[in-house]
């Protein structure tokens, strides 16, 4: 108990409905939701019931915890995601003591936003630093699909001292390469290498794995 470990978070697009998926390997929590009436200790899970359509606790005592919320989209699921090839073959995760797996489509720059966004603010990141951060993402949900290996943006994230290390992956070979060419605006440089300290590609059985470290603008 408040040790670090992994957490998964997961956001699947449906026909009528958003399902976010949290999941990690802590020391668990009441494996339901609490009855309609009953009082729900903690702000988080009061959040949780007040703002999803639908939700579902799972885990147990030492199983750690699997959090399942469901909000409804206004229209079909089709006006928010666009046309994908079938899934793939499920691939491995990137490594990080955060891992995200978005599907792509308009959500995917806004949710990772946010995600990146709370990341860097834990880091002491100043706001012009937390705004490069989201800058980073946004390029990264607008790229990253065009050279994924299977149907989903992965991310795996390490907070080490005033950083944050991102990892994107698995992608198809030379694809590390394209996402950060095709961040370049007009003569300017690539935004992902102007406002990352340090990139890189790592490998991994499944494909090349785009590394990025994020700082805080002196």
């Amino acid at each position: 108990e408040g040790e670090e470990g992994p957490l998964e978070v997961y956001l699947c697009v449906q026909d009528s409905e958003v399902e976010v998926i949290v999941r990690d390997q802590g020391v668990g929590i009441r494996p339901r939701a609490p009855e309609p009436g009953l009082e729900v200790q903690g702000l988080g899970l009061s959040l949780i019931q007040t703002l999803s359509d639908r939700v579902e606790f799972l885990g147990g005592i030492s199983q750690g915890t699997e959090v399942r919320m469901a909000f409804s989209l206004n229209g079909r699921a089709d006006q928010w995601v666009r046309q994908t090839a079938p899934p793939s073959a499920e691939v491995r995760l990137p490594p990080g003591e955060l891992v995200i797996a978005v599907s792509t489509g308009p959500l995917a720059a806004p949710v990772l936003g946010r995600v990146i966004a709370m990341l860097a603010a834990r880091a002491d990141f100043s706001l012009e630093g937390i705004s490069e951060a989201q800058l980073v993402t946004d390029s990264l949900a607008a790229n990253v699909p065009r050279v994924l290996v299977g149907d989903k943006i992965q991310l795996g994230i390490d907070s080490p001292a005033e950083e944050l290390l991102v990892r994107v992956g698995p992608l198809q070979e030379g694809g590390a390469n394209r996402i950060m060419d095709a961040s370049a605006l007009a003569e300017l440089p690539p935004v992902l290498e102007r406002l990352t300290k340090n990139h890189g590609v790592e490998g991994s059985p499944d494909g090349e794995i785009l590394s990025l470290t994020l700082v805080n603008p002196e």
